[in-house]
């Protein structure tokens, strides 16, 4: 498939209903209230029904069920509530196929954006854009998922064969996910400081400058991989040492304990969410 017939089906997609793509501004915005976002949320019936759903789960639980959206946003605060829009203005643009396994993918999305987000607070960074660029990041990969899916075993047969995934995507459609989801973002009005993070995600390093947003995604990735192989500070902080973005970021030693702290938590979210 043409890249050009692949970023033709954009326009095929759903759009983004209004009030969520407003709510998405809203609790990224750093004026932000709760009663205003909890008097936006009270528009769509999805996300209301996740907020309540998620307030009185077992994790925010406390003794009395709350019914109200406004009530549950207080009790939920704005983290929680800015993963929920988020994620639901993704979900209800894709109808992907039943064979892909999206609580993988979701567990995945969601743990970079929390990744994001501690490196974000480390580097003295907006955490809430640096999570909301977490969340988007894998746009592409639901555009092809969605428009492409009769590909997706040809650019695994590359991937297994060791090509880099965006090397197989090149490869096979002639664009790649990281360039596609630049481009939806685009499409769907986003700033252009996310689109591009997504864009640049897998080459922070692009016409001879830095975008810190997508060194932060790209660096997120490499953590959520290689993390679990390593036990001891030290070792961790080698490895890190050992990382461009890392490097070119600035990011203080003490960032090895900002992601033990939250390294894991993103799944068990997206968990919750199902």
């Amino acid at each position: 498939m043409e890249s050009s017939r692949l970023v033709e089906l954009i326009d095929r997609l759903p759009k983004i209903p209004k009030v969520v793509q407003e709510l998405i501004e809203l609790v990224n915005s750093h004026d932000a209230e709760l009663n205003q976002i909890a008097e936006k949320i009270a528009y769509d019936q999805v996300i209301s029904a996740r907020v309540l759903r998620l307030s009185n789960s077992a994790y925010f639980g406390r003794a009395r069920n709350v019914g109200s959206v406004n009530e549950a946003v207080i009790r939920l605060g704005l983290g929680p509530v800015r993963t929920l829009v988020v994620s639901s203005a993704l979900m209800s643009a894709f109808d992907v196929d039943d064979e892909v396994d999206m609580d993988a993918f979701w567990q995945h999305t969601f743990e970079i954006a929390t990744l994001s987000k501690a490196l974000a607070h480390a580097l003295r960074m907006d955490g809430n854009e640096a999570f909301t660029a977490g969340m988007l990041h894998n746009l592409g990969e639901l555009l092809i998922m969605t428009t492409a899916y009769d590909k997706l075993d040809r650019i695994n047969l590359h991937m297994e064969a060791g090509k880099p995934k965006q090397e197989a995507q090149q490869l096979i459609l002639g664009i790649t996910s990281a360039e596609l989801g630049g481009e939806l973002a685009q499409t769907w009005n986003f700033p252009q400081g996310l689109s591009d993070a997504i864009r640049y995600q897998f080459s922070p390093v692009h016409d001879e400058q830095f975008s810190p947003l997508a060194g932060i995604l790209r660096l997120a990735n490499k953590i959520d991989v290689a993390w679990g192989e390593f036990v001891t500070t030290d070792s961790k902080l080698d490895w890190l040492e050992q990382q461009l973005e890392y490097n070119i970021l600035g990011l203080p030693k003490t960032v090895v304990a900002n992601i033990d702290d939250v390294i894991g938590s993103g799944r068990e979210m997206a968990k919750m969410l199902k």
